[in-house]
């Protein structure tokens, strides 16, 4: 039985899914390659390190490429419109561009976009959401959006902060109770999804958030360390598997922790200062 092609709606990633689509046609095609697509005249490709750069994300489509894709992708109708807004979404970029092409994405009945995160994408987009959840499994926490505003480490609008509760209420995060709101989870865990599409501008947020701490809080209030070294491949990998251990250690602090009362932010960045080939 022959195995049956990929879907587009199934990705939010289309290089992902072109990843897919050469595995599926060398399977029914054996001689089938990247260069085999490459040399499909529709697509005025001059090599196949073009298609080697693209999938690794070092090259973009450009609109035209993108119709071209499309025909020699034999993609039509909805799959066709698909791939266009997802090449769009994948190559935003500012928050906004995804925003825009996202909502485009999750319209697609069936797809993954309107399956796993069309709500939770909208959760990540803005960093103030998920500081509003953590205030309010606080003590005491204020329920009047203009109150709540005035506790947060940036200045918000109270309409932003209705929005957030509006948004965390809608995906059963928090609740109403007898005294404004109360969280149902204490914690929330990101899949590869979110670490693949949403995580860099969700991370630069909060990098600009502590840039601005920096300055607005003393040292009493925060903690700010570099430390620059050396190491091999083999002791790069055990450091990260001890950030790991010690972010899961801090979250076993936070669950036994008692009588709440202040939301911080943790940043811990590692990443290459230099490299030898």
């Amino acid at each position: 039985m022959k195995p049956a092609p990929p879907s587009v709606p199934d990705y939010l990633d289309f290089r992902s899914f072109l990843k897919d689509w050469f595995r599926y046609r060398k399977e029914i095609q054996p001689g089938y390659s990247m260069r085999t697509f490459a040399s499909n005249p529709a697509l005025g490709i001059s090599s196949t390190s073009y298609m080697t750069n693209l999938l690794k994300g070092t090259r973009n489509l450009t609109q035209r490429q993108r119709l071209q894709f499309i025909k020699a992708l034999r993609l039509e109708g909805a799959g066709a419109e698909y791939f266009d807004f997802l090449v769009q979404f994948n190559q935003a970029k500012t928050i906004d561009e995804k925003n825009y092409f996202f909502s485009h994405l999750s319209k697609y009945r069936g797809s993954q976009a309107k399956i796993l995160l069309e709500k939770q994408y909208a959760f990540f987009a803005k960093w103030h959401h998920s500081v509003i959840y953590n205030y309010l499994g606080l003590d005491k926490a204020d329920a009047s959006p203009a109150r709540i505003a005035k506790h947060l480490a940036e200045n918000l609008s109270a309409p932003e902060v209705q929005e957030s509760l509006e948004l965390l209420l809608d995906m059963g995060l928090i609740k109403k109770t007898a005294n404004g709101y109360g969280v149902t989870e204490r914690h929330l865990v990101t899949g590869k999804v979110f670490q693949g599409q949403v995580a860099k501008e969700y991370h630069r947020e909060f990098l600009r958030l502590a840039s601005i701490a920096l300055d607005r809080f003393g040292p009493e209030r925060r903690q700010f360390n570099v430390l620059a070294f050396s190491v091999s491949d083999k002791g790069f990998a055990s450091v990260k598997q001890r950030i790991d251990a010690f972010l899961q250690e801090v979250r076993e602090i936070v669950d036994r922790d008692e009588d709440m009362n202040q939301v911080n932010v943790l940043n811990i960045q590692l990443f290459p200062g230099a490299r030898i080939p």
